[in-house]
């Protein structure tokens, strides 16, 4: 049970991947993040936006069925000013050029480490 801490904000975690899933998910919750919600495609991912209304999405983009440009794509229908973390080991150029016309907030190259997902967080949070 947690404690009344000052939450950093609620998000959700989008990948195909079980144990990356997992890892985020504990990591953010002991940097004092709300983690409402984790799925393995871009379909979860909008309905869980569409739930939630979380301050962070983080994404894969590669995934079955609904990939991550799917996700990306249809939560900036929702909401253009949505905050989304793109995940990414792609290094297909049209691939990451729809990425930014898509306007992801940010987008971070796999592997990355956890750390520095958080910091990205907490500076888009709380700019200075």
């Amino acid at each position: 049970m947690r404690k009344n801490k000052v939450m950093n904000g609620s998000v959700i975690i989008i990948d195909d991947d079980e144990d990356i899933l997992e890892l985020l998910s504990e990591y953010l919750l002991l940097e004092d993040f709300d983690v409402v919600g984790c799925g393995t495609d871009g379909l979860k991912a909008v309905n869980l936006y569409a739930e939630h209304t979380p301050d962070f999405v983080i994404m894969d983009i590669a995934m079955p069925h609904y990939d991550g440009l799917y996700g990306l794509e249809n939560i900036k229908k929702l909401n253009p000013n949505a905050i989304i973390i793109i995940l990414t080991g792609n290094s297909d150029k049209s691939i990451t050029h729809k990425i930014i016309q898509l306007n992801a907030t940010k987008i971070l190259e796999k592997p990355y480490p956890v750390e520095k997902l958080v910091s990205v967080m907490k500076s888009i949070k709380n700019p200075m």
